[in-house]
């Protein structure tokens, strides 16, 4: 008897301890909260993404301001892809951010550019990144500590990315996607451009089998501050849309930014093979000899 409830038992606690290790992960391994922030503000970098007039006119104390061009990058006609990881690495040495460093991000309320930063920093190996939770708004909002003079930037060397993840698609995945059952392409851009009315490329549209489902419908309003819903709202939207974690999501706007954050929100619900494609709507759109779907007012959500 002895020596069959004993594995019986290991096996049962293995499970529970699985279990719990999937209770652990959620949002808050990609978005922290403007508490959480105060409570450890000394024992972390902390990044102003927004244009520097906003920075000067108020930001987080201790926040360093980087502009969103210096951590987006031009290949081969194409802009706003991700940085090499040389370019990444010459970037966090200037502004003496190193490979131990907890980063947290943050922009406005709703601008996505934070979510871009830290899906490029975890790309490129970089874990310890996260977005704050409703922005420098909430922030500012509680009435937490403020600078107007900036951040002192102390340089660094010898930054390295890690081998990167694999939460990037390029064209030529999608590409060889297009109609297969198990991948969606999740397009987070406004209902208008999804249509195609508004035209932001060589040709408007959508890509073939696209789903629309507007990044922006993952934020709620609370006391003027645009902050995620919660974990259960978001995961019943997304199952609304048929994007599901079994599935693989690829999520992409117009240059890969909005679609930042809505990858960012399904790794943190535990999305296996969720990816961004950075090269988004632009790249697509541009190159003539990728199939594109024009105004389909019905399908748009």
């Amino acid at each position: 008897m002895k020596r069959i409830i004993a594995p019986v038992l290991f096996f049962l606690l293995l499970i529970s301890g699985i279990a719990a290790e999937k209770a652990l992960a959620g949002l808050s391994d990609y978005f922290v909260s403007s508490e959480w922030l105060a409570a450890n503000q000394k024992a972390v970098t902390m990044v102003d993404v927004r244009v520097a007039p906003l920075y000067f006119l108020g930001h987080v104390d201790g926040a360093l301001n980087i502009d969103k061009q210096e951590f987006l990058s031009t290949r081969g006609g194409v802009k706003s892809l991700i940085p090499t990881a040389r370019e990444f690495e010459t970037l966090m040495d200037r502004f003496g951010i190193t490979p131990d460093t907890t980063v947290v991000a943050y922009a406005e309320d709703d601008n996505p550019y934070a979510a871009r930063f830290v899906w490029t920093l975890r790309y490129h190996g970089h874990e310890k990144a996260y977005v704050l939770d409703g922005g420098y708004e909430k922030w500012a909002a509680e009435k937490r500590d403020v600078a107007y003079l900036p951040t002192k930037v102390v340089a660094s060397s010898g930054y390295r990315c890690q081998a990167s993840r694999d939460i990037r698609a390029e064209a030529g995945d999608l590409l060889t996607r297009l109609e297969n059952p198990s991948v969606v392409i999740w397009d987070t851009r406004r209902a208008a451009e999804y249509q195609g009315h508004e035209v932001r490329a060589d040709r408007g549209g959508h890509i073939p089998g696209a789903v629309h489902f507007h990044w922006e419908d993952l934020l709620t309003e609370g006391d003027g501050v645009k902050v995620l819903k919660s974990e259960d709202e978001i995961r019943t939207l997304l199952s609304s849309y048929g994007l599901t974690p079994d599935r693989q999501v690829v999520a992409h706007c117009q240059t890969g930014i909005r679609s930042s954050y809505a990858t960012l929100v399904l790794l943190g619900l535990g999305y296996p093979q969720a990816q961004n494609y950075d090269g988004s709507w632009i790249e697509w759109a541009n190159n003539r000899s990728f199939p594109i779907e024009e105004a389909r007012i019905a399908a748009a959500k």
